[in-house]
């Protein structure tokens, strides 16, 4: 048994010290990987570094940019608003005049319409009525002396173009 004991011992100091050999190979490896990343942060950083001032003096000055932009937007909208409301002010205006200036044009043409048809009234009942009467007060007399003369009555269709050619 105390072989056994023996060999376990054994067996446990080969483990501890492969155990250790293992532990100080990772240590190696560590520390050499740790200098590599330092190395490739080291040149990330030295290549990196003029990038990241020329981002971030691109953003100052954009900043100023973007300031003078949205000012300039802000008066531009500001200038459009206060031309619309004009422009409408002087749309409603013309609107309006046009609107007046129909009204009058409609209340004069149907004015001189009006004058027109009383006129054509007036002409008919001074001149057409009283030429019709003297015209048909012609062929009456005409009528009576072609009686009494002894004359053959006009044939009726000759009458009718006569007739036609009076009416106005």
């Amino acid at each position: 048994m105390q072989t056994l004991l023996v060999v376990f011992v054994v067996v446990a100091a080969v483990a501890i010290v492969l155990e250790m050999l293992l532990l100080f190979a990772f240590y190696l490896q560590f520390r050499r990987l740790s200098g590599v990343l330092t190395q490739v942060s080291t040149m990330l950083e030295r290549q990196l570094s003029p990038v990241l001032v020329r981002v971030e003096r691109m953003l100052d000055e954009s900043q100023g940019q973007m300031r003078e932009i949205l000012n300039d937007t802000s008066e531009i909208m500001r200038l459009v608003k206060t031309n619309t409301v004009r422009v409408d002010r002087v749309l409603d205006d013309a609107t309006d005049r046009l609107r007046l200036q129909i009204i009058h044009a409609d209340r004069m043409i149907t004015g001189a319409l009006e004058a027109v048809e009383e006129t054509g009234s007036e002409l008919r009942s001074s001149v057409i009525e009283p030429l019709h009467t003297t015209i048909a007060f012609v062929r009456g007399v005409r009528a009576g002396i072609d009686f009494f003369r002894g004359r053959k009555r006009m044939p009726e269709r000759r009458r009718e173009a006569q007739d036609e050619g009076l009416f106005i």
